[in-house]
């Protein structure tokens, strides 16, 4: 079989073994990205030493200001998630629901030639 130019054009935009997308190379692009978010982190916190007073409820005490903000930076997450939980939750009961209605929705009957 002989390729002409179209035929070159193709070929050349496949990619090479190893160039496309594996799970392994998101998961180490996600470990890229983990770290370095890491590493902001641990700077934030080095640099914000100072005590702060922090009242919660009940609770009361001494903390270093960056593990005060860190705290309700992972309650805020959690509220967030909880929420976002909740409504996929109810999502998915509304999809079921549909479903189940509908294969017990018998199919539309065919038109019959008896009507003249």
């Amino acid at each position: 079989m002989v390729e002409g130019p179209a035929d070159q054009g193709t070929a050349a935009d496949k990619p090479f073994p190893g160039e496309r997308k594996t799970r392994l190379s998101g998961a180490w692009t996600a470990l890229v990205i983990g770290v370095v978010v890491l590493v902001v982190i641990l700077v934030f916190i080095l640099q914000n030493q100072q005590s702060a007073e922090v009242n919660f409820l009940i609770f009361q005490g001494h903390l270093p200001l960056a593990v005060a903000l860190l705290f309700a930076m992972v309650l805020g997450a959690v509220v967030v998630l909880a929420f976002g939980g909740f409504r996929i939750l109810q999502l998915r009961l509304v999809a079921r629901r549909a479903r189940h209605q509908g294969s017990q929705v018998p199919p539309p009957a065919a038109e019959s030639t008896e009507e003249q």
